[in-house]
């Protein structure tokens, strides 16, 4: 067969033959790539696993740390409002009230 005696519908053929053979080749390189990808997962999930944990440690220290944090904050605060109660209440707690006062500019200061 010569090229100039090729008919458009043979061209057309040949370029759908050459395609799918290209497709076909992506398919299958699409596969082995994939297949790699897993193989190489399953092989180091120690590895993985001791990143995550390691990650997690530092995320619940971070957690605790803040928590205590708070909790600090708060009894200061429950200690002036017992103090603002008491002077509301007693009238002469003016001395808690100083107290209270130094206590909460310590933490401000040290936070």
């Amino acid at each position: 067969m010569q090229i100039q005696t090729l008919t458009f519908e043979q061209l057309v053929g040949a370029a759908a033959i050459i395609l799918l053979m290209i497709g076909t080749y992506n398919t299958i390189m699409s596969a082995i790539r994939t297949h790699r990808e897993e193989q190489k997962r399953k092989s180091a999930p120690v590895t993985t696993l001791e990143e995550q944990v390691k990650g997690h440690e530092a995320m619940l220290k971070r957690d605790n740390d803040r928590l205590k944090e708070l909790e600090d904050g708060n009894r200061i605060i429950m200690r002036a409002m017992m103090a603002l109660l008491s002077h509301d209440i007693n009238g002469n707690s003016a001395e808690k009230l100083k107290q209270s006062l130094e206590e909460i500019q310590k933490y401000l200061i040290d936070k």
